[in-house]
């Protein structure tokens, strides 16, 4: 008989894992929030096991601060990882060993009807022989959810990222160490209507701010603030289904005076969630984007956009989860006006017994440059393990093999990645 699963904290927060500065900065992911700064970049084995360390976790320290109860979770990662092609060249690959070490500090706290949440980390990665490309990284994200009456509720999240783009990854030319970035994000999220209501609104309001400090004659051109408001109306047609109609407003502004990039996107998308059974959820919704260049010698464009998330679990320990997302994103080095990215990915996640796990991980992602001759397709395969020894220790690996086929034969290549690792929480 199948042991049970071991039961998760109340509000542990999946989404806020922290993956580290590698996964961040390496893994293909297409941000359906418009104007998302985001780059085509290739699948990193480290992201799945990662967000595992970050989602929920049991036990963990219990203090009382300032009068409340703060549940405090330490963490400690460590991976060792082979990269066959660390600077994802099309010839002349450079493999290199690497290690990266994570700690973590995740604290947690509810207050009434309300929660908290902060957590900081720091990736520290070295490799063998491209000590060019050691790095440090830092990250502290924050979260208040309160609930203010029975119809009217607030989240409020923050987001402190010192960062780097790993060489190759972007269309920059390839300086002599990787382009560093620190990253600023807030977000507020209001909702009006009480949770079973047949009609609520949700206001959305938010900034992203990324800024280089090194290799200025290249990142220069790259700074910039994502500005975006919206508003999403959910209208329950029954106690498991909502159609959703969602408008959003971002303005996408760069710091350096001579760049021609600046636009407006609008937004404009319907769709529905819903739960059909209690073995499949999902949530679907398709408009219109149009952009819009400051620049008139820059065309505007519109765009289908979507995305959608499917989750299917036959049994209460095996799920399979697929995402389709299509938007458009900026670009890098000067390359075309913008990007439409699409990028469908599944995954199926199996816990064969309250110890062991296994993930495998499959995309294909399509950039259609605007403006210029070019279009990216990335295929990215991955496969993860975890065994955990003990309640608060867990150990795997991960392997990853990516694939991007480029009609500019510079930006193609072929990757593999191993990798092992160790994780301790308390």
């Amino acid at each position: 008989m199948r042991k049970p699963t071991p039961k998760r904290p109340a509000f542990a927060l999946a989404g806020m894992a922290v993956l580290s500065s590698a996964a961040l900065a390496q893994q293909p992911r297409l941000d359906t929030s418009l104007g998302a700064i985001a780059a085509p970049l290739p699948y990193s084995p480290s992201s799945s096991a990662a967000a595992q360390e970050g989602a929920s976790q049991s036990g963990g320290l219990t203090l009382q601060l300032m009068g409340m109860l703060v549940t405090v979770h330490p963490s400690v990662r460590m991976e060792t990882r082979h990269d066959d092609n660390i600077y994802l060249s099309p010839t002349n690959r450079t493999a290199d060993q690497m290690l990266v070490l994570t700690p973590a500090l995740r604290l947690e706290s509810r207050q009434g009807a309300n929660t908290f949440a902060l957590r900081m980390s720091t990736s520290i990665g070295r490799y063998q022989n491209n000590t060019a490309d050691n790095y440090t990284t830092y990250n502290l994200n924050g979260m208040a959810d309160f609930d203010l009456g029975t119809r009217l509720r607030a989240n409020l999240s923050g987001d402190y990222l010192d960062g780097e783009d790993p060489r190759g990854s972007t269309n920059n030319v390839v300086s002599s160490t990787p382009d560093r970035y620190r990253q600023t994000q807030g977000r507020g999220i209001f909702s009006y209507g009480a949770r079973g209501a047949q009609g609520r609104i949700d206001f959305e309001l938010g900034q992203l701010r990324r800024a280089y400090y090194n290799n200025r004659a290249t990142t220069a051109g790259s700074d910039r603030t994502v500005d975006d408001v919206g508003a999403t109306f959910h209208w329950r047609l029954g106690p498991k289904t909502s159609l959703q109609f969602q408008g959003k407003h971002s303005r996408i502004a760069y710091d350096l005076s001579t760049s021609t990039l600046g636009s407006v996107e609008n937004a404009l998308l319907a769709g529905a969630t819903w739960e059909a059974t209690a073995k499949t959820r999902g949530t679907f919704r398709i408009g219109v984007v149009k952009k819009d260049f400051d620049d008139s010698a820059r065309a505007s464009s519109s765009s289908i956009s979507w995305t959608g998330d499917v989750t299917w679990s036959p049994l209460t320990y095996s799920h399979v989860n697929l995402t389709y997302n299509r938007a458009p994103a900026e670009t890098t080095g000067g390359v075309g006006d913008f990007i439409v990215r699409s990028l469908p990915t599944v995954k199926w996640t199996h816990e064969w017994n309250s110890r062991f796990t296994t993930a495998a991980t499959a995309s294909y992602a399509t950039d259609a440059y605007q403006g210029v001759a070019r279009t990216d397709n990335t295929q990215n395969y991955g496969f993860n393990a975890s065994y955990k020894m003990r309640r608060w220790l867990s150990l795997g690996g991960d392997y990853a093999h990516g694939v991007r086929n480029s009609s500019d034969s510079n930006f193609s290549y072929q990757r593999n990645v191993f990798m092992l690792f160790l994780n301790a929480t308390l």
